[in-house]
């Protein structure tokens, strides 16, 4: 399908025949520049509002690399405050990117896991990192702490990463439900506590500071003391 825009008034659509590389798009982010980032299956593009422009990442690859979709594709970014861009491959790692010059970080040096599924940035600069295989991970940059490797969280598939107004870091455990993070200690929250799956795809905080968790049987919400069914608590829902 490519890339669609709204400017408030009518919808454009973008594909190869006017630059992106391939229409099929999984990453997507805007910088503090305003330039936008696209991750397709065919590699990732500059988009300035007129032109894409291809943007090539080395071509070194982890070894035995098993890409689910693309060994091309980056399916999230991050820029963090320092103005470094990560790039989350598929089954290749992370690429670090500032001045003209890249890191790459992989199972050899410090990744648990090559397939990398999610990525965020916290309040206090740590990045934390969900993968497919290895667990949760949080990197103060210079030290890797994986909590799943320490026993700490049980679930080997973790991403969906959300910092609430308080700080806390919640994130999904495939099959286990959600986990929160308050600083100090780990808290899971499962069907026993009121989810309405323990598979949840999307975590967001809205401007009431409920959270809102999207799952494979519907939306439940939390307002800081229990977890109810979205249709119960709002009934727009419905």
């Amino acid at each position: 399908m490519g890339l669609i825009t709204f400017d408030g008034e009518k919808f454009t659509t973008y594909s190869k025949k006017d630059g992106l590389q391939n229409d099929e798009i999984w990453g997507l982010t805007l910088d503090k520049s305003g330039l936008m980032w696209v991750g397709s299956v065919s590699g990732v593009s500059h988009f300035n509002g007129k032109n894409f422009t291809p943007f090539f990442l080395p071509e070194t690859k982890v070894q035995n690399s098993k890409p689910m979709l693309s060994d091309q594709l980056v399916f999230k970014f991050l820029e963090d405050k320092n103005g470094t861009m990560w790039f989350v491959t598929d089954g290749n790692g992370i690429f670090k990117y500032k001045n003209n010059e890249f890191i790459h970080l992989t199972s050899k040096n410090g990744l648990t896991d090559n397939n990398v599924a999610d990525i965020l940035e916290d309040r206090h600069g740590n990045i934390w990192i969900g993968t497919f295989n290895g667990g949760v991970s949080k990197y103060d940059g210079k030290v890797y702490t994986n909590f799943t490797k320490n026993k700490i969280i049980e679930c080997i598939e973790t991403y969906n990463f959300c910092e609430d107004r308080q700080g806390n870091i919640w994130f999904s455990a495939e099959g286990y439900g959600v986990y929160c993070y308050d600083g100090t200690k780990f808290t899971q929250f499962t069907t026993d506590k009121g989810l309405t799956s323990n598979v949840v795809q999307s975590i967001y905080e809205d401007n009431k500071g409920q959270l809102w968790f999207g799952t494979w049987q519907g939306i439940s919400i939390y307002d800081g003391q229990k977890f109810m069914n979205a249709k119960d608590k709002e009934p727009w829902t419905n």
